[in-house]
């Protein structure tokens, strides 16, 4: 809950200053790629983040790595911000919150679907279409196979769920057996 809240805080912020830089998309490029390295490597996330270590040494290693990525100065000021607010364990939440703020800014729903089998290009080009004209947005596809379901498909969007999968049917239907008899 608090991570939500600070998460789209810091979002809304850094949100607010790229765009009024005019450089929101390569800014957002370049905060994934901070935050993909930094998740990937349990050392630099601790050291970032921890605050046992003084501000200024985690801001130190911080500006080198950044140096070596080739950050810009729209990052890296708001990555200072973070490590001195003691907030830098929450970039990768603040990176997906963004995502979804410049989603909406650009007309773009990010939908998540779960099938029981692997979709072909054919059935996702449909399932986009038909998503696209309800909602009116283009849409993104982010599609994940769970055999588990049995058959049919889980659409998640906008914080709601279309389950249309036969284990939640037959889950559905044993629920109403039981409170029958």
């Amino acid at each position: 809950m608090i991570r939500d809240i600070i998460a789209k805080r810091y979002a809304r912020a850094f949100f607010a200053y790229a765009e009024e830089q005019g450089k929101l998309a390569p800014a957002l490029t370049e905060l994934r790629r901070v935050a993909d390295l930094v998740a990937a490597s349990e050392e630099l996330e601790s050291v970032l983040s921890n605050p046992v270590f003084e501000a200024a040494e985690r801001r130190s290693v911080l500006n080198e790595l950044l140096k070596r990525l080739e950050i810009g100065r729209e990052v890296t000021v708001f990555l200072d911000i973070l490590v001195d607010k003691n907030k830098f364990r929450y970039l990768a939440s603040i990176v997906k919150r963004l995502e979804g703020m410049v989603d909406e800014a650009e007309g773009r729903l990010q939908v998540e679907v779960v099938s029981a089998v692997e979709l072909d290009q054919t059935v996702l080009g449909q399932l986009r279409e038909r998503l696209a004209a309800v909602t009116a947005r283009n849409v993104r596809l982010a599609v994940t196979v769970d055999e588990s379901l049995i058959g049919g498909l889980i659409t998640r969007f906008a914080g709601m769920v279309y389950d249309g999968s036969v284990r939640t049917q037959l889950r559905n239907l044993e629920e109403q057996l039981v409170k029958e008899w």
